[in-house]
């Protein structure tokens, strides 16, 4: 076996990762173990890498199993010829998926490495430009094998998600995490949390206010891996609620994200900072290949794009913004944070993004003028975002399925649940789970 010479992430549904652990779990009549198939759009990358999205899964029919007392579960060649079938039909990567009924990560047993290697070619065989493989479940955890193009690698991808609240998170671990006294105060957090936090890649979207907020304190928790999106230099009228920015950046009009970048390095000099001085759109391979978005973007339109974006790519997506406006009673100030989580409710579920909103929003483009902003909702906004990421990526509250839209009134200085997460349909009406990977259009 050769090493991995590629970036592989595996992304999972919450929805389909509990539906396959429910299936394994069945007891059959005389096999030991249940096995599936699981299904994914797999998108290969300028950089030779692959983002497999799973889909859809199907269980290994009863009378399909052999009897076999020399190993867990022995399946016939229908159920193979079924799993081939469906990676034909719909140019998907197929892979065999079965339990270990244990909790940590699961590695492959004797059998695993000796029959499953014909069943990964065999799929490879309908569709070699696929990506193929295993997936070897946990109570808790993954382990996966994949095959590229006829070469099967015997590792673990770089990352496998299951993208609900919690987020189940599985690395290649290469090295041990760097624990120290740096990061001691927050062991309350879970013991794999200083891993996850070195492991995971978030991208920002954004890095005016609430962004310079957000890369100060991820870097401060621990997390290493960004990727930075703005195009915009450094004005007078930001230094009142950037942070990190000098006075001296103003005349030399330092970009956004050289001042981001250059905090966040301030506070870890191990950290690994990309810069992007552009719109995402223009480069949308590296806001996919995160593991988790933030957005602080100023328009509905801008937030619609990137939510649209990360659905597409099973990325939690997390917003936050805020606003000034006047009325009769004076200045109110009023904001949001937002988890879109694929599956869950949408921004258009929650009655925050509508066709109303983009239609005013449209109409009023190029006449919006600079809008009144100050650092202290921004920060308020950032931690508690902070907050959100920090227990879904490590669960250390205990909370399980979590909605998150909650809203801020700066004029009382209160963060409470949005009265709309009551009244939510159960999931998505906008997005469909299923539709992952670039687009296709049909001619009409």
């Amino acid at each position: 076996m050769k090493k991995n010479q590629n970036i592989i992430k595996l992304r999972l549904p919450g929805s389909l990762y509990q539906q396959i652990l429910a299936d394994l779990k069945r007891p059959h009549a005389f096999a030991y173990e249940r096995v599936g198939f699981a299904f994914a759009q797999s998108t290969l990358l300028a950089n030779q890498s692959w983002l497999i999205n799973f889909t859809e899964y199907k269980p290994v029919e009863d009378q399909h199993y052999i009897e076999d007392d020399t190993v867990g579960a022995r399946i016939g060649g229908t159920a193979i010829r079924n799993a081939m079938q469906t990676v034909m039909n719909k140019n998907c990567s197929g892979f065999h998926v079965h339990l270990h009924n244990h909790k940590g990560q699961p590695w492959p047993s004797g059998d695993d490495k000796e029959g499953l290697p014909g069943i990964i070619e065999s799929l490879a065989n309908c569709d070699p430009n696929q990506p193929h493989g295993v997936l070897i479940l946990s109570k808790n955890s993954f382990y996966a094998w994949v095959e590229i193009k006829g070469e099967i690698q015997l590792v673990m991808p770089e990352i496998i998600t299951a993208i609900q609240y919690p987020m189940v998170i599985q690395f290649h671990e290469r090295n041990k995490p760097s624990i120290n006294n740096l990061l001691s105060r927050q062991s309350f957090l879970g013991e794999r949390s200083a891993a996850i936090f070195e492991h995971i890649k978030v991208v920002l979207v954004g890095l005016g206010g609430g962004g310079s907020h957000l890369v100060q304190q991820l870097a401060h928790l621990g997390v290493l891996h960004f990727t930075l999106f703005d195009f915009d230099r450094i004005e007078d009228s930001n230094l009142n609620r950037l942070v990190g920015a000098h006075y001296a950046d103003i005349k030399k009009r330092t970009l956004k994200t050289e001042i981001a970048k250059r905090l966040i390095l301030s506070i870890n000099p191990k950290a690994e900072v990309q810069i992007i001085i552009s719109r995402w759109q223009d480069n949308a391979q590296a806001l996919q290949v995160g593991d988790v978005v933030f957005g602080c973007v100023d328009t509905y339109e801008d937030r619609s794009q990137l939510e649209a974006e990360c659905r597409r790519y099973l990325l939690p997506y997390i917003d936050i913004g805020m606003d000034v406006h006047q009325s009769d009673e004076g200045f109110q100030m009023s904001g949001q944070l937002i988890l879109s989580m694929p599956g869950q409710p949408c921004m258009r579920c929650m009655g925050f993004i509508t066709e109303d909103k983009l239609a005013k929003e449209a109409a009023k483009y190029g006449k919006v003028g600079g809008r009144p902003q100050v650092i202290w909702p921004n920060g308020l906004l950032a931690s508690s975002a902070i907050g959100i990421f920090t227990d879904l990526v490590t669960g250390w509250s205990g909370q399980k399925d979590r909605l998150v839209y909650m809203a801020y009134d700066g004029n009382s200085g209160t963060i409470q649940k949005h009265v709309r997460l009551d009244y939510l349909p159960p999931t998505c009406q906008h997005y469909d789970i299923t539709q992952v990977g670039p687009p296709k259009f049909k001619k009409l």
